[in-house]
């Protein structure tokens, strides 16, 4: 029997990238759990943050955001960026991480994150002491030492991504591969069509 737990906020596991707002000149991020693809058609991508975040105030104000995805070896770093308030330090002064141009936002990429989406707010709801924030995504950025053999998709393996455990507070990597999607399942009643 499975015990109920009520309400909750946690979804193992939850991604945890960096998500920067502003411009090259003046731009502030932080790490957010709360982020996923919230549609293919058009790739979007839907965050939920805290209202009072300075971040959200520079995505509002410039209307564009970057995902930039972490190492899972960068975990100290993704932590400060969390935990720290733009609105009294240089989060990228005391980190020593740095930022670039995007190609398509005025909000420019992390340079040491090997995986940045760019985007552009298309959509804001507020729900309770959040927003959710959905932007559609514009362009995407990699290193080559990512990419698979053709060049054209990220291996997640070599991307290494951080990913965090609510409840417990964990950041971990993510572990090794047991089977491939929109293919295992077909073992089960033969090939069924999708709905």
């Amino acid at each position: 029997m499975k015990k109920l737990l009520g309400p909750t906020d946690r979804l193992y596991p939850m991604p945890c990238p960096l998500v920067v707002g502003g411009t090259m000149e003046h731009a502030d991020a932080l790490a957010v759990a709360w982020i996923g693809i919230g549609a293919g058609t058009p790739p979007s991508v839907a965050m939920a943050l805290r209202r009072t975040r300075r971040t959200l105030e520079l995505i509002r104000e410039h209307g564009e955001f970057t995902v930039n995805i972490p190492r899972a070896d960068d975990a100290a770093v993704v932590d400060y960026f969390g935990i720290t308030s733009g609105r009294t330090r240089d989060k990228f002064a005391d980190t020593g991480w740095t930022l670039e141009p995007a190609a398509l936002t005025a909000a420019p990429i992390i340079a040491e994150c090997p995986y940045n989406l760019e985007c552009r707010v298309t959509h804001e709801i507020d729900i309770g002491e959040y927003v959710l924030v959905v932007g559609q995504v514009l362009q995407s950025h990699a290193v080559e030492e990512i990419l698979d053999d053709t060049g054209e998709k990220v291996d997640v393996v070599a991307l290494d991504p951080l990913v965090y455990i609510p409840g417990s507070r964990e950041y971990r990597r993510l572990g090794e591969k047991v089977a491939d999607a929109f293919a295992a399942g077909k073992v089960i009643g033969g090939a069924l069509p999708s709905e």
